[in-house]
């Protein structure tokens, strides 16, 4: 049997898909509202969202009789529902499981070497890498540690935290490790904030001769700080740094496409 769909049924299915996706959203936003505001009144909701006020006392009726939100007895106002937090202990944030697939894909764009880096301790931790294809590489691997404020990754975190609290990390001296290493704390900084405008950090032989690396920052994964980095020699760096640039901007907004911008 063939089944024929008129076009003003067509328009009308893709209004209506239109209107749901339009409800999703504006949910979520009167989530997101509560969630920054518990307790917050209707009103107060709607002033943050920017819906109507008839609108958010809909939705929040919605939400409520789904537990995503409640109105507590003896409480103001609304505030986060139980079924969210039971929906939420189900969530496994694992970030190297759910990272793995995007860095494959950002290998094979590139070939270099892709290190997965959090800030642990003061330190550049790495927990995931995938090898350079090259026969002249940057060698990295899992577990090891780089210092802060000299790498491409280092300088991500130093741009994910206060700047107070990364100058403390950072302390009143630094050793040099090559010629293009900076030692003054202040400078690093000033080069952190410059590189925090444009999303994009670079190591050029900071860490070690012949190595150049740029990293960016990427939304937290349960409550890491996570900084990706590509990393190659001097000369192939020069030659494929818009390239790098590039890719690693495209990760981040795949990133943000996949998981959301707050995991």
């Amino acid at each position: 049997m063939v089944h024929v769909v008129t076009k003003g049924a067509k328009v009308a299915e893709g209004k209506q898909r239109a209107g749901d996706s339009q409800s999703i959203s504006r949910a979520i936003a009167v989530l997101r509202a509560v969630a920054d505001r518990p307790g917050a009144s209707l009103g107060e909701i709607a002033k943050d969202t920017g819906l109507a006020r008839s609108t958010v006392q809909r939705l929040v009726g919605s939400l409520t009789s789904e537990g995503l939100l409640t109105k507590t007895f003896g409480q103001q106002g609304v505030h986060l529902g139980m079924e969210l937090a039971r929906l939420g202990a189900k969530v496994n944030l694992n970030a190297r499981s759910l990272l793995m697939p995007l860095m494959e894909e950002l290998h094979r764009e590139i070939g270099d070497n892709i290190d997965l880096t959090v800030l642990d301790h003061g330190e550049v931790l790495v927990i995931e890498q995938i090898a350079s294809n090259e026969d002249i590489r940057v060698i990295s691997f899992v577990g090891r540690r780089h210092p802060i404020y000299c790498t491409a990754n280092g300088k991500a975190h130093l741009g994910q935290i206060p700047r107070n609290e990364a100058l403390a990390l950072l302390g009143d001296s630094l050793e040099r490790m090559t010629p293009n290493t900076l030692t003054d704390p202040k400078a690093v900084m000033a080069q952190v904030d410059a590189f925090r405008e444009v999303g994009l950090y670079i190591d050029r032989e900071e860490f070690g001769i012949d190595a150049c690396a740029v990293a960016t920052t990427l939304p937290e994964i349960g409550g890491q700080k996570l900084a990706i980095s590509i990393a190659m020699p001097a000369a192939r760096f020069k030659r494929r740094e818009e390239d790098a640039k590039a890719a690693l901007l495209a990760f981040r907004r795949k990133m943000q496409a996949t998981f959301g911008k707050s995991i």
